[in-house]
């Protein structure tokens, strides 16, 4: 696609992401993998390059080699080429002190003198953990028109996902007229809030949106500016955050801020529900994206085709390279490498699968796998990289929470639940949904979870 203005892209891909738990432990949130072999960086750097913008910053903070690796030179993107730029920000030494990132705002702010060489006239922010396709001509071609000091991408949200994410009002020509940051339910003023911005009647037909369910409209997180504008917003409105801080001051001062109505499929994957629940959508319908028509792109293995044995069973899940199945997956995503042995059940379940492994292959003369012993049953679960299951293993979200983190440390393993677990932790288990999160293991000479054990 063309576009006739010089834009740059700035993803905000550095956060530590401590929401999705230990699956964050090693690596930053845009470098988790998803749908088998993508990583959730894929989806934003493929809409980036699909929309023909030539200039893409890309913001790391926290584990930076973790993406950066994956990134290298940014050649599958198409970023490799003469009018091509892909910069990585890391948090710089500045005088006697290192400059960190507190924010989405302040990671922008903090990178105005880098944006600034490339001199673009628009500049798109976007975050780089979400899962959708779009380009993004429309919204740069309705920014210019409005000549709006902001625009916010959003998308309509059912009610329970409103105190997740920044609602917003509009009237008829898509200005805001309200916004309000993560508003809690669970107080009567939030209450009240959410019931304000629920969308009428009239705004959904106009919107044609069908679901009823989807009755308010969330921020994505994206956000297009006008460079001139940006660099000046920033240098007036303090603040760390768009949409905590910047987006709010901007609205009670007046400014034109609009929405951009974004009506494909989105996913903000920031939770571990979340997360589990756009793996597990896609391996019950993976028409949810045309992940071909849009040509998502990441960094592929040479790996072998996947193999289902004669008494292998697959339904409604996804299963990658590498892959050996010998026993049953249901409703399950596989990553790279994982092998299911006879005898064994996956139910709902995500498994990240392997690690890269070449360098371990050729150095140490050890695979690197993921492995589920024969006999075994996986209900609700997600598996990091590099796990071996025992064999006549059962884990399944039936048993009390507590039950299952008592079990858990008597095998040596520190399990939580809620939002307080310690950096260290193993184990976490949703406290609503019993979902079991493992977390990567760098040592695949050794069972983590030994034969026989129930939890």
């Amino acid at each position: 696609m063309s576009l006739d203005e010089y834009v740059l892209a700035f993803v905000m891909a550095g956060g530590r992401g401590t929401r999705l738990m230990n699956l964050t432990r090693y690596r930053t949130k845009p470098a988790v993998g998803i749908l088998g072999y993508y990583r959730i960086w894929d989806f934003v750097a493929t809409n980036v390059a699909n929309t023909g913008i030539p200039a893409m910053m890309v913001a790391i903070q926290f584990e930076p080699k973790s993406l950066t690796r994956h990134i290298g030179n940014g050649e599958i993107w198409g970023f490799d080429g003469a009018d091509k730029n892909l910069d990585i920000v890391h948090p710089y030494e500045g005088g006697k002190k290192i400059i960190e990132f507190k924010g989405t705002a302040d990671s922008v702010r903090k990178s105005m003198h880098r944006i600034n060489r490339y001199n673009p006239r628009i500049v798109l922010v976007l975050g780089g953990d979400h899962v959708y396709t779009m380009t993004y001509n429309d919204v740069i071609k309705q920014h210019k028109n409005k000549n709006a000091d902001a625009t916010i991408m959003v998308n309509a949200i059912p009610e329970n996902k409103a105190s997740d994410f920044g609602i917003v009002r509009i009237d008829d020509e898509g200005r805001i007229i309200d916004f309000e940051e993560k508003p809690n339910p669970e107080t009567s003023e939030g209450r009240e809030i959410i019931e304000k911005f629920r969308l009428t009647k009239r705004q959904t037909e106009r919107m044609n949106i069908k679901d009823p369910n989807l009755t308010h409209l969330g921020s994505m997180g994206n956000y297009v500016f006008f460079r001139d504008k940006l660099e000046d917003i920033l240098n007036v409105y303090k603040g760390d955050d768009f949409g905590k801080n910047i987006i709010p001051l901007m609205k009670s001062d007046g400014k034109e801020i609009y929405a951009y109505v974004f009506e494909g499929y989105w996913k903000d994957v920031g939770k571990i529900s979340d997360y589990f629940d756009c793996n597990i959508e896609f391996a019950e319908n993976i028409a949810l994206l045309d992940l071909i028509g849009n040509r998502v792109r990441t960094a592929l293995r040479h790996l072998p085709p996947a193999r289902v044995s004669n008494g292998g069973n697959i339904k409604n899940s996804i299963i990658s390279p590498g892959d050996e199945i010998y026993g049953r997956v249901n409703k399950s995503v596989l990553g790279y490498q994982v092998i299911v042995e006879e005898g064994a059940e996956i139910k709902e379940g995500v498994l990240l699968g392997a690690d890269r492994n070449e360098f371990y292959n050729n150095q140490l003369k050890r695979v690197f796998n993921t492995k589920i012993g024969r006999n075994s049953y996986l209900e609700r679960v997600i598996l990091d990289k590099n796990v071996q299951i025992g064999e006549n293993v059962r884990i399944s979200p039936e048993a009390p929470v507590k039950e299952r983190i008592a079990k858990l440390k008597a095998i040596g393993l520190e399990a939580c639940t809620g939002e307080d677990c310690p950096e260290n932790t193993d184990v976490y288990i949703d406290p609503k949904r019993g979902i079991f999160v493992l977390g990567k293991q760098q040592d695949t000479t050794k069972l983590i979870i030994p034969d026989n054990f129930e939890c």
